[in-house]
């Protein structure tokens, strides 16, 4: 069997340079950043009507196969058949999203966000954002420490389910042969 059959279907072939971690890195990276910018919007447009759990609950639900999609063309390459890859993945994304919601409501609950403003003006003037319009309210620094946690939980489950999926595919190659 030749390296190249062995080496994931990624984006671009370049990639399989780099080592598998610093693909997640960085796929954490645009996630996050590209799930963080969604939920904003979606905090911006319905906080009046829904707990913010709610909103990334909905939110975190419909990203879970744009999420698998950009991990599969950085991290794991892209699996043939793609649905019951997807399918296999869902569950870490399901749990994520109740890991995630239950943070962001204790967060939500014991006033997080707020208590970081309140710290980064005590403390960190030069940092304080110039505006403190209390209309203008957001759950950014709730969001960082929720995707930080759940992007923990993601990696570890992610590697663990997607590296035994390729052993075994591995595994049952050699069997053929």
């Amino acid at each position: 069997m030749s390296t190249d059959t062995q080496k994931p279907k990624l984006i671009h072939e370049s990639l399989n340079k780099l080592p598998q971690t610093v693909r997640f890195g960085a796929q954490g990276v645009i996630g996050n950043v590209l799930f963080l910018v969604l939920y904003n919007l979606a905090v911006g447009y319905f906080e009046d009507e829904y707990a913010a759990s709610t909103i990334y609950s909905l939110v975190f639900f419909c990203y879970i196969p744009v999420g698998h999609a950009i991990s599969s063309m950085l991290v794991f390459g892209w699996p043939t058949p793609y649905l019951p890859s997807l399918l296999k993945n869902y569950p870490i994304g399901l749990t994520s999203m109740a890991l995630g919601a239950f943070t962001t409501a204790y967060l939500d609950d014991v006033h997080f966000n707020e208590s970081c403003e309140d710290f980064i003006r005590a403390h960190l003037e030069f940092i304080a954002p110039m505006s403190t319009d209390e209309d203008e309210k957001g759950e950014f620094y709730s969001s960082l420490l929720v995707s930080v946690i759940t992007g923990v939980w993601s990696y570890a489950l992610s590697v663990w389910v997607n590296s035994s999926s390729q052993k075994n595919t591995t595994s049952d190659d050699k069997k053929e042969l």
